[in-house]
Formats: structure tokens, sequence, C-alpha cells
């Protein structure tokens, strides 16, 4: 039985259970055969700023925030029908409703092993760049770690009222309560492009303009949190539960799909059930 979400511009969305060791799989029901698109860092792409799937010239757009609920509620095998090429964006830029819908329809347990990726030494992704007339350095680090952490630093350099981090182990309890809500934002140099790109910023979003007004915030911390949900749903690109304690820097879609490959090309002979 599939449970399903509307959201804005009558996006929908819509999830079934899928047999063991299926992983995810977006499915385009628009299309003629309805082609379907596996979710893997071999077929993302980032768009703008967000996280998407591209295979054979089928595309899914905005996937981050319902993989993000997708495995950090712990599901592996799952289909997400699709009657267009994105996922609803919802009022709040969040994966809130994508866990609710999830939750609401009740979790199929399975009699299998999930296989799981080990990260047994340090592993770096760095870039350095310009932000506006500031340079900037991002970094993403993989550590060895008895479970799954995420540790988010977020600074801009020339706003230092805006620098929070964020440290969490990654459970169901842990993302519904801590993470889920956690809304997306912009700074005041990048709000018009995300009019531009969207056609609206709604009156739900968390929308930064210097850095300081925190008053609306739902935690202190909110938009750290926030990149720590990116992070998460990027990391589900890898297939796999992590073991391991990952930490960004100033990161975004783009160095998390790297550590993604470089992951992947290092540890791919530590998996195990």
């Amino acid at each position: 039985m599939g449970t399903s979400i509307t959201g804005e511009s009558d996006a929908k969305v819509t999830f079934y259970p899928a047999p063991p060791n299926t992983g995810v799989i977006f499915i385009r029901n628009d299309l003629p055969g309805c082609p379907r698109v596996k979710c893997s860092f071999e077929n993302a792409k980032v768009e703008h700023r967000w996280t998407s799937l591209i295979h054979e010239n089928i595309r899914i757009v905005h996937t981050e925030h319902a993989l993000a609920a997708i495995s950090g509620l712990g599901l592996t095998n799952v289909f997400v029908e699709l009657e267009q090429p994105s996922l609803p964006v919802t009022p709040d830029y969040g994966s809130k409703e994508f866990v609710r819908v999830l939750l609401d329809a009740g979790i199929e347990e399975q009699q299998f092993m999930q296989e799981k990726i080990k990260i047994r030494k340090p592993i770096i992704i760095f870039k350095r760049d310009r932000f506006e007339s500031f340079k900037n350095e991002k970094l993403l680090i993989a550590l060895p770690y008895d479970g799954f952490k995420l540790t988010y630093i977020l600074d801009y350099p020339n706003l230092p009222l805006l620098y929070q981090n964020v440290e969490i182990d990654i459970n169901p309890q842990t993302v519904i309560k801590e993470l889920a809500d956690a809304r997306s934002y912009v700074i005041e140099s990048e709000f018009e492009e995300m009019i531009s790109l969207t056609g609206k910023v709604s009156a739900n979003d968390l929308v930064v303009r210097t850095g300081a007004e925190r008053g609306e915030w739902q935690w202190p911390n909110e938009p750290a949190r926030h990149k720590a949900l990116d992070l998460l749903g990027d990391l589900s690109l890898l297939g796999k539960k992590i073991q391991g304690h990952v930490i960004g820097i100033r990161s975004g879609h783009r160095l998390n799909h790297e550590l993604c490959k470089k992951i992947y090309r290092e540890c791919k002979d530590d998996c195990f059930g």
C-alpha cells in the first residue's frame, strides 16, 4: 500500500514498499513505459541549489529532502512514483512532510540484513573558492565511528553572526525530533536567485538577510541543522548505511557528492551485512 504527498504546483509523489535488496527506485509515471531511475551517486547531479538524479535523460529533480526522510527513518527498499519530473517542494523546503506521510503509512519489516559501508580511515574532500569577495574553504571529513554521526559547521566569511554548528547521532528518533523540521534558508545575496529559480518563496520559508534575525528560528542553529539534513539526503546516494562520523564545514551538495564517490572508492571492500 502506498502513501502520497502533494506539494506546491500540484506536484505529487507516492511511496510504496519495494522487495528486499531493491534500494530506492524513482519511477516517472508521467512518461511512456514508466522509466526508472535508481538512487545512486553515479546518477546524481547538482542543479542550482539541489540534487537531481539523471539516467538516460530521465530526470528526478530536488531529491535530497525526500531521501533524507527515507534514509533517516531507516527505510531501505522504496519505490517512489512521480507524476512529474520534480519531487514536491513543501512550504518549509524541508523533510517534515515526507517524514509525516511515511510514518502515517507505517513501516514494513523485511527479513534481510542491509549492507553497510564502514569508514576505517579518515577520508577528506577539500575545496578552496570565493564567496562574494572573500576567500572560502570548504571541507568534508569522514572518520571511523561506532555508529552514524553528522556534524555540520555553518560559517559564512562575511556573516559572523550566522556562525553555528550541530552534531547529532543519526537514528529515526533524532531525525524526527532534531532534523526533519529544520527549514531551508537563503542569505540576502542569494534571495533574488531563489526567487528566479522557484518563482516564489513562501511565508514559511526561512530567509536570512543579515545573519542576525533569529526570532523566528525553531532552534538557535536551525540553518546548520538544515545543512546536516541535506548532507544526510546526499549521503543516502551511496545506497548503503554508513558506519562513521561525517563532518561538514561550509560544504554543500557538490562536495557531498564528491565525498560519496571517494567513500565508495576507498571503502567498497569494507561493506558488511
